[in-house]
């Protein structure tokens, strides 16, 4: 998806299609346990009765995965092919299984565009906390690191940090690992989730803290001041009112000298700025995507200095940087 959004080039429309399609299909056999059942060969009996599903539906699904090339058929037994296997089991480098099932609630979301685009309001509807969770916890180790590495860079001293809204952990963890403590600051249903299914409850130094940071979430961080406040691609779920307010109730919780760090998709700098602003459009009430002078604009008025925008590696995102006091 990132690559389709940072191109302007045309594209055939039927070849397009047909990539949805797949796209669609591989996603839902991933989140119906499919690829994970096939590690071992079996039946369509034996899967029936593992993922109580229906039998025409697995027929169809898993011929139509075979004529793909991600499931084998010897016989009347089905198994996971070794490129399936990459994609959808082995969390390595290839690994996008943690990804597709979000990226179904995106489309089902966009197809609502043309009511949203005449006044009608997105839906709110439940979050699927694990599909979320899932496909951020797919962000690479690399760029992780790249963004705290720069983040250590500007503030050698940092001792403590909080991660806004950092759902699977990936930032905190790597400040950890770097020496610092951190605080995680999430929804309770992300809270929970994150805490067993990604082992986030048993690292040290690591604090999970169940809150709501649209709201004021000073008094609950009374006697307590960090050298840098996080907020990794959070922005862009508000409206420019909402991230003035987020950005004003991080100053009130750093210290004297504490450093503001935000990671988004800039508009003027990021290819992919516009056409993540549509998502959400689709997705959120007032989410957007910003530009460089925005973010001057919301630090300044709230007394942050020293702005500095840094492109990343990927030149798909940035990192903005202020510092208070």
């Amino acid at each position: 998806m990132a690559k389709m959004w940072t191109s302007n080039e045309e594209f055939d429309f039927e070849t397009a299609r047909d990539y949805a399609s797949k796209l669609v299909l591989l996603g839902s056999a991933q989140r119906a346990g499919i690829f994970e059942a096939l590690s071992e060969e079996k039946d369509i009996a034996a899967l029936k009765s593992m993922l109580n599903a229906d039998e025409r539906a697995l027929f169809i699904v898993l011929e139509a995965l075979c004529a793909l090339g991600y499931i084998n058929k010897r016989l009347d037994r089905y198994i996971i092919t070794k490129k399936a296997r990459a994609h959808f089991i082995d969390q390595g480098k290839d690994y996008v299984g943690g990804a597709l099932p979000h990226f179904l609630d995106i489309m089902e979301a966009w197809i609502k565009l043309p009511g949203i685009i005449r006044v009608e309001k997105p839906e709110n509807e439940e979050r699927d906390v694990a599909a979320f969770m899932n496909a951020m916890a797919s962000k690479p180790d690399k760029a992780v690191e790249e963004v705290v590495n720069y983040c250590l860079k500007r503030k050698k001293n940092a001792e403590n940090m909080l991660d806004l809204g950092g759902g699977p952990g990936k930032y905190s963890k790597a400040f950890v690992n770097r020496g610092l403590n951190a605080v995680l600051y999430d929804l309770p249903d992300t809270i929970d989730y994150v805490r067993t299914e990604f082992g986030l409850g048993n690292i040290r130094n690591l604090t999970l803290k169940k809150g709501d940071f649209t709201n004021e979430f000073v008094n609950e961080f009374a006697g307590e001041s960090f050298d840098i406040v996080f907020m990794g691609n959070i922005c862009h779920i508000y409206s420019e009112k909402e991230n003035r307010k987020l950005i004003k109730h991080a100053s009130n919780i750093l210290n004297d000298t504490g450093m503001i760090a935000i990671e988004d998709f800039v508009r003027g700098r990021s290819p992919m700025a516009e056409m993540f602003a549509v998502n959400m459009l689709a997705n959120t009430e007032g989410g957007n995507t910003y530009t460089e002078a925005q973010y001057r604009e919301w630090l300044t008025d709230a007394g942050f200095r020293k702005i500095e925008v840094i492109d990343l590696a990927d030149k798909r995102s940035q990192l903005i940087i202020a510092f208070w006091g």
